[in-house]
């Protein structure tokens, strides 16, 4: 089995158990929420401050990563998300819940940036949509399809939500450990790592041009990926964050029930990136991912429309079709638009900037908002705000510059490098 192949499977692990560690804690809120007397308000705040700094962790280390190295990023930060995923077990207040989340997201943050870019990077290229496709896919396999059934018979097993964060915790850290010895820095981060230890300044070019890694702002695909992920991340988020809270008070769903319903939204996400990744390859991620906006919002709104008394394997029908449709947005917004337009060397930076983005808004004010308005009307308030997120993605990725290489290569008019760049930069190169 060639390197990118291994390396893509142990980064899709990692991944994943990265996804339990901050899934879970929504899968048995209800639980949590019985003990320790939390509103709406404050399981919305408790989801909220995971992504808001999530995001700045992001940013922070991607830029590190692909100055300084991905590895040593991948495997630290992953460690160190282990060990403040175990210590969740131990809180007592919901001050010391916040603490302990947001720091969680600070390093939960940190593998995501590197592990897209240097995939994308090892990845042949009419390959990338679907490898890339598969660590996103990894969230929802491993984290929303396994994390609520292990959840569920772990809550089941000790009668405690405590000891679920102790053993969720063991196999993220297991992995980094392999990773530290496995994983090698791709070429470009290598070639910059090398250049700065010689003291050489390190020079990234495309089509002739010089670009340093401010430039990624610039490009017209990382703007509008930034501007779209504020609905990707809401739908994500508030879907993730208060579905359980809406099966059981809503519907009545006992906590099996809920662990299927959401397990089955996880394969639906793993399978709708699989395939929607490896489709655009063909159709294009411009095309890809308007599709799949009309159809996360329809789905949503399904699961709106259906009386109380629905049957599980309804639910758990229109569960999967809004994770098939939702989750194909991530290898498309931040998987493959942003990096596929910008020089490989700032592929980790492309990604880390919408992905901070989003984090701040959509993952941590939105689900804020979703929580209040549960509180002052009801739980069919968050999933209205997640069924419409889908429609302003289609909406928004109109927008997008194609780069999916079988695409590009059959277009009449194939895009310019001024193309992907922002009106007020076009036709100033080099900068």
């Amino acid at each position: 089995m060639k390197y990118y192949l291994k390396f893509t499977i142990l980064a899709g692990l990692i991944w994943g158990f990265i996804a339990i560690q901050r899934i879970v804690i929504a899968i048995i809120m209800p639980a949590i929420q019985a003990e320790m007397k939390f509103s709406y308000t404050d399981v919305g705040m408790i989801i909220s401050i995971t992504g808001l700094i999530w995001a700045f962790g992001t940013i922070i280390w991607a830029a590190i990563g692909d100055k300084f190295g991905r590895r040593p990023v991948i495997v630290g930060c992953t460690i160190l998300a282990s060990v403040f995923s175990w210590m969740t077990g131990m809180v007592n207040t919901l001050g010391s819940m916040l603490a302990i989340r947001g720091v969680l997201g600070f390093f939960e943050g940190g593998p995501w940036g590197p592990i897209i870019a240097t995939v994308g990077e090892e990845a042949p290229e009419e390959k990338r949509g679907l490898l890339v496709s598969l660590i996103p896919g990894s969230f929802f396999l491993i984290g929303v399809f396994l994390g609520p059934i292990l959840a569920v018979w772990l809550l089941t097993k000790f009668g405690s939500w405590r000891p679920v964060f102790y053993i969720i915790s063991i196999p993220g850290a297991v992995l980094a450990i392999i990773a530290a010895f496995f994983m090698h820095e791709p070429a470009s981060v290598a070639a910059g790592i090398k250049a700065r230890k010689e003291g050489k300044e390190r020079v990234v070019m495309q089509q002739g041009h010089k670009v340093k890694i401010t430039d990624v702002l610039k490009y017209k695909n990382v703007i509008i990926s930034t501007i779209n992920s504020i609905p990707v991340m809401a739908w994500l988020w508030i879907y993730s964050g208060f579905s359980a809270l809406f099966l059981a008070k809503v519907h009545n769903m006992s906590m099996e029930g809920i662990g299927l319903a959401m397990g089955a939204s996880g394969i639906g996400g793993f399978l709708g990136m699989i395939i929607m990744g490896r489709l655009s390859d063909g159709i294009g991620r411009k095309a890809a991912i308007i599709i799949s906006g009309l159809l996360c919002c329809l789905a949503g709104l399904g699961i709106i429309a259906v009386p109380v008394g629905t049957t599980l394997a309804v639910f758990s029908i229109l569960f999967f079709f809004w994770g098939m449709f939702g989750g194909a947005f991530f290898p498309l917004y931040v998987g493959t638009l942003p990096p596929e337009s910008v020089p490989p060397e700032y592929a980790g930076t492309a990604v880390g900037v919408p992905t901070a983005v989003g984090e701040i808004i959509g993952a941590a004010i939105m689900p804020t908002i979703a929580g209040a308005l549960a509180d002052k009307f009801n739980l069919f308030a968050p999933m209205w705000m997640a069924a419409i997120a889908g429609l302003i993605v289609m909406f928004i990725s109109t927008a997008y510059v194609e780069t999916a290489p079988r695409k590009v290569a059959r277009m009449a008019k194939k895009p310019t490098r001024d193309d992907h760049l922002l009106k007020p930069f076009r036709g100033k190169q080099p900068i």
